[in-house]
C-alpha cells in the first residue's frame, strides 16, 4: 500500500522535538508500515525548524508551492475588531528529509514557520492574532500538495479531528482514501465557525454540503441552562455560548461524515466516545447532533489501539541499575520511589492533584523518593510544585526538558510505583502509563475508560489487578481525588514495605499487561483497516468493532429530594447513600460561570443546605458517586 501520515504534529523522529505522545504513537506506527514492505512517508507543519534540522539531515526542495489568497470569513462573537471575511494568504513550499529511510515532507513558509517551541498557537492567541490560523493554514496547503502529489489509492491517515476538521471533505473527490484517528479525547461538541468551512472547502473546489444539518436543538430549558452553564469546566464540554449557534457545526461530526473510517486508540475510548457514559456530560449529549451522527455511522468505527515501543518490551529490572540512577540523583536506593512522566498540563494529567498528594505524604513523614518528568518547553512557574521541591529536596527531583528514552527507562526501572491520575477522560490510551509498567512500576491511576486496559483495580486483591485505581475525575482542582491518590500512595508504600509478596505479584501483573501492547500488533490491525477502506468494506466489520449495549435506562441519580422555599432562600434535601457529593448549579447571566453550592452531608447520610432563591421555578443537581460518576436531576421547588 501507499500509506501518507498526515498531521499536524510529526517530530517523534527526535527526541528533542517531542511536545506530546501522538509524536511518539506515529513514529513508532510508520516505521511498522515500513518494515511491514509498504510505502509509507509523513506530511507535516515545518514549525520554523526548517533550518536545523539542516544541520542533521539533508533537505530536499520538493519543488512544490502555492501562493494563493483564501476568504475566510471570521466568527465575529470571536473576532471582533476584524473584517467579516480574512484574505488570507497562503504562501507555502514543500520540503523533505528522509529519517530511518521514511520521506518526511515538511510545508513551510508564512504561519506554519511560527511557534517552533510549542508547535501549537496559544490558547490565548483566539480572536486577538491571525496566528491562531495556523492550523487552517496548515489544512489548506495540506489539501493541495496531497491532491497534486499522491496517486488514487493513497490511504492518508490524518490525527485528531480538531486539526483536520476540513480535509476529509476537501479531499473527497480526489480518489484518496482517508482515515481518521481520534488521537484525544477533546470536546466530543467542539465545533467551528460554519461559514469558515463552507467558504474554504468552496475555494478548494469540495462540495461544502458537508456542514448541512449539523445544527444544535435550542437546549435552553432551566435544566438545560445550568448543564450547560457548568459543562465547560468539566473538560468535556466546549464553550456553551457557542452550542445552540446555528452557525458553528462540530468539527467531530464533520469529520466522520466525510472518511472511510474513524480509528480510536482503545476500546475504552471509543466507549466513552459514543455515550459519555457517567459523566456529567451524558445527559445533554445525547441531545446533540454529534450523538446523532456517531449513531449514524457505527459502521465506520474500529479500534486499532496503541500500544508502547518496542525498547520498553524487554527492559529488564536489576538492583544495579536502580542504585546508580538513584544515587546519580542523590536519592536512597534503600526507600520506595514513585514516579510520574507526562506533558506538563496540569489539569489534565491530574499534576496539581500529585503534587498536592506527594506533599501531604512527605509532610506526613513517609520517607519516598519522587521521580517527576514534567515536559514543557516553557519556563516553569507552578507554586504547589515548586512547594513540593523545596520542602523535600533530599527525596523530590524534577525534570521538565525533554528527556531521551533511556533516561526515562532509567527513571522508570527505578520506580516502585507510577502515578497517573488522568482527569476529564482525556486520556486515551497513555504510553507513559504503559511504559512504566512494563518497567515494573505499578500504578496509582484513575479508573478512567480510556485507560481501563491497563486493569488497575478499586480493590488490588482482585485477580489480574495491575495496581490501583482512584475515582474518575471532571473537576479542577479536585479535592476529592487529592485525597484518594493521596490515600492511594501511602497504602501502596506501606505495602512495599510490609508485604513484598503482594507487591511482586502486583507488578509481574503490571508487566504482563502492559507488554500485550505492540507496535506490530497495532500496524496489522490499520492494515487490515485500510484493506477494507480500499475494497469498500464496513470498517466495523472487516476489525469486529463491539459496540457498548444502548441503556435502557435514562441516566439520573439514584436518589430523592425536596426544595422548599422561605423568604429568601429554598431549603434543598436529598437522599442518596450512594452519593459522595450533591451540588445545586444555578445558571448566571449567559455567558457567566454558574453559582455552585455543596449541600452538607448530614450524620444520616442524607445532604442538605440553602441556597439563594432566583425566583426559579426548579434547581439543577448534579450527583456524583464515589466512583467519579455523575448524573444530573431537577428539583422542584415548593
Amino acid at each position: 500500500m501507499r500509506i501518507v501520515e498526515c498531521h499536524y504534529e510529526f517530530t517523534g523522529f527526535d527526541d528533542s522535538l517531542v511536545r506530546a505522545g501522538t509524536s511518539v504513537y506515529l513514529w513508532n506506527l510508520v516505521r511498522k508500515f515500513r518494515d511491514a514492505g509498504h510505502d509509507v512517508s509523513a506530511v507535516t507543519p515545518a514549525h520554523g525548524l526548517l533550518e536545523s534540522l539542516a544541520a542533521t539531515h539533508p533537505v530536499e526542495d520538493l519543488h512544490w508551492e502555492i501562493d494563493e489568497e483564501v476568504p475566510v470569513p471570521l466568527d465575529p462573537r470571536v473576532r471582533s475588531g476584524h473584517p467579516a471575511t480574512l484574505p488570507l494568504r497562503v504562501s507555502v513550499r514543500a520540503s523533505r528529509i528522509t529519517v530511518d529511510g521514511i520521506p518526511i515532507v515538511f510545508l513551510s513558509g508564512g504561519l506554519l514557520d511560527l511557534y517552533p517551541d510549542a508547535l501549537y498557537p496559544p490558547a490565548e492567541l483566539e480572536g486577538e492574532d491571525m496566528g491562531f490560523l495556523k492550523p487552517l493554514v496548515f489544512q489548506i496547503a495540506a489539501a493541495r500538495y496531497l491532491a497534486d502529489r499522491e496517486a488514487p489509492g493513497t490511504v492518508v491517515h490524518l490525527h485528531e479531528p480538531r486539526y483536520h476538521y476540513l480535509l476529509p471533505a476537501a479531499l473527497a473527490g480526489s480518489g484518496l482514501t482517508v482515515v481518521s484517528t481520534v488521537q484525544t479525547n477533546h470536546p466530543v461538541n467542539q465545533k467551528v465557525y460554519e461559514p469558515e468551512v463552507r467558504a474554504v472547502l468552496e475555494h478548494l473546489g469540495a462540495d461544502p454540503s458537508v456542514t448541512d444539518g449539523l445544527d444544535d436543538p435550542p437546549l435552553d430549558s432551566p435544566l438545560h441552562r445550568a448543564m450547560r452553564a457548568y459543562l465547560p469546566r468539566t473538560g468535556l464540554y466546549a464553550d456553551s455560548a457557542t452550542e445552540p449557534a446555528a452557525d458553528r457545526v462540530s468539527t467531530l461530526a464533520l469529520v466522520l461524515r466525510a472518511v472511510a473510517a474513524m480509528d480510536f486508540l482503545s476500546e475504552g475510548q471509543m466507549q466513552h466516545l459514543l455515550t459519555q457514559g457517567g459523566t456529567p456530560f451524558e445527559q445533554l449529549f445525547g441531545e446533540l447532533a454529534v450523538a446523532r451522527e456517531l449513531r449514524t455511522h457505527t459502521s465506520r468505527l474500529a479500534v486499532c489501539g496503541c500500544a508502547i515501543g518496542d525498547e520498553w518490551l524487554t527492559v529488564e529490572r536489576t538492583d544495579d541499575r536502580r542504585r546508580r540512577t538513584l544515587r546519580g540523583l542523590g536519592l536512597d536506593p534503600g526507600l520506595p520511589t514513585i514516579y510520574h512522566a507526562g506533558r506538563y498540563t496540569v489539569q489534565h494529567k491530574g499534576q496539581k492533584e500529585v503534587f498536592r498528594a506527594v506533599a501531604r505524604l512527605l509532610d506526613d513523614g513517609t520517607r519516598c523518593n519522587v521521580l517527576l518528568h514534567c515536559l514543557t518547553a516553557l519556563p516553569l512557574d507552578d507554586p504547589d510544585l515548586a512547594d513540593l521541591a523545596s520542602r523535600h529536596p533530599d527525596l523530590v527531583r524534577v525534570r521538565t526538558e525533554a528527556r531521551t528514552t533511556t533516561e526515562l527507562m532509567d527513571w522508570a526501572l527505578a520506580s516502585d510505583l507510577s502515578v497517573f491520575p488522568s482527569k476529564f477522560e482525556l486520556d486515551t490510551f497513555l504510553m507513559a502509563m504503559g511504559e512504566a509498567m512494563s518497567a515494573g512500576a505499578i500504578p496509582v491511576a484513575t479508573a478512567q475508560r480510556g485507560m481501563a486496559h491497563f486493569r488497575h483495580a478499586f480493590d488490588i486483591a482482585s485477580p489480574g489487578a495491575t495496581g490501583l485505581a482512584v475515582r474518575r475525575s471532571f473537576r479542577a482542582d479536585d479535592p476529592l481525588l487529592t485525597d484518594e491518590v493521596y490515600e492511594g500512595l501511602r497504602h501502596l508504600v506501606k505495602l512495599i514495605e510490609n508485604d513484598p509478596e503482594r507487591v511482586s505479584a502486583l507488578r509481574a501483573n503490571a508487566v504482563a499487561v502492559a507488554r500485550q501492547f505492540t507496535w506490530t500488533a497495532v500496524a496489522k490491525r490499520f492494515l487490515l483497516l485500510f484493506d477494507a477502506c480500499l475494497r469498500g468494506e464496513d470498517p466495523a466489520t472487516a476489525l469486529g468493532t463491539s459496540f457498548p449495549e444502548p441503556s435502557a435506562d435514562t441516566p439520573g441519580p439514584h436518589g430523592r429530594g425536596t426544595a422548599v422555599r422561605t423568604s429568601d432562600h429554598v431549603s434543598v434535601r436529598w437522599d442518596d447513600t450512594g452519593a459522595a457529593q450533591v451540588e445545586v448549579v444555578i445558571p448566571g447571566s449567559p455567558g457567566a460561570p454558574p453559582e455552585v453550592v455543596a449541600l452538607d452531608r448530614r450524620p444520616d447520610g442524607s445532604f442538605a443546605g440553602d441556597v439563594p432563591h432566583r425566583g426559579t421555578s426548579s434547581l439543577a443537581l448534579l450527583t456524583t458517586r464515589y466512583d467519579g460518576g455523575s448524573a444530573w436531576t431537577e428539583l422542584a421547588v415548593s
